[in-house]
C-alpha cells in the first residue's frame, strides 16, 4: 500500500517488536546483510523478468491506478473492500506483484490466516520487478519477517528480514540484527559471563 514502510513501522511497533531496532539503527550498530542469504532462484528471477516486461506494455499504469483506489479504501478503514478490489486486480492480472504484497498487508490488518498471507507474499516475491525499483521485493520480505516473528519462527524471521535488508527495506535493516540467532546467543553468553563476574562463586 502507499507509505509501506511507515505502515510497517507502525505495525512493528504495535506488535511487540520494540524500539530497540530504532535505537540500534541510531547508534550505528546495524551491519550489512547483503551476503546473508542466497538470491532468488534463477527460475524465479527469469520468471519475474518475463512477466514484468509484459506489464510494461501499457498495462502497468492502469493496474497502479486501480491499486491506488484499493489503497484509499484501506486507508479510510474499508479494509475488506480493499482486499476485494486487490483480489479483482489479481484475477485480471495474476502476475502483478504489488497487488499480492498489498493484499497480504490488508489481510494482516484483518488478522487472516498466516498461511494465506505468506502465500500472497511468496507470489509477490516471485513476480516482483527483479531490480526492486518499485520496492516490492523489500516490502514483501519484510512482511514475511513480521509474520514469521509473530509465529515464533526465529530462523525464518531472520532470513526474511535479511533479504528485506538486502533489497533496501529500512524496516528490515533495523529488524535483521535483532533476529540474528547467533547475535542473540552471543548476547546471552555475554550476559551470563557478566553475571558471573558480578556474583563470583
Amino acid at each position: 500500500m502507499s507509505k509501506h514502510d511507515t505502515n510497517l513501522v507502525d505495525i512493528l511497533m504495535s506488535s511487540a517488536v520494540d524500539g530497540e531496532y530504532i535505537r540500534d539503527q541510531i547508534s550505528g550498530t546495524y551491519c550489512s546483510y547483503t551476503d546473508a542469504n542466497q538470491p532468488r532462484s534463477l527460475e524465479e528471477a527469469t520468471d519475474s523478468q518475463s512477466k514484468y516486461k509484459e506489464l510494461e506494455n501499457g498495462l502497468l499504469e492502469l493496474l497502479k491506478a486501480r491499486e491506488r483506489q484499493a489503497v484509499k479504501l484501506a486507508e479510510t478503514g474499508s479494509v475488506s473492500e480493499a482486499v476485494d478490489q486487490l483480489s479483482t486486480i489479481i484475477a485480471d492480472c495474476p502476475f502483478y506483484a504489488s497487488a499480492y504484497n498489498n493484499r497480504a498487508q490488508a489481510n494482516r490488518l484483518l488478522e487472516c490466516s498466516a498461511d494465506a498471507i505468506l502465500a500472497d507474499l511468496e507470489l509477490a516475491i516471485r513476480f516482483a520487478n527483479p531490480d526492486n525499483s518499485d520496492g516490492v521485493l523489500g516490502q514483501a520480505y519484510t512482511q514475511k519477517g513480521i509474520v514469521y516473528r509473530a509465529l515464533g519462527n526465529q530462523d525464518e524471521a531472520f532470513n526474511s528480514f535479511s533479504m528485506g535488508a538486502k533489497y533496501g527495506n529500512e524496516v528490515s535493516k533495523m529488524a535483521a540484527p535483532k533476529e540474528n540467532p547467533y547475535a542473540k546467543l552471543c548476547g546471552k553468553m555475554v550476559s551470563q559471563a557478566m553475571r558471573q563476574l558480578r556474583n563470583p562463586i
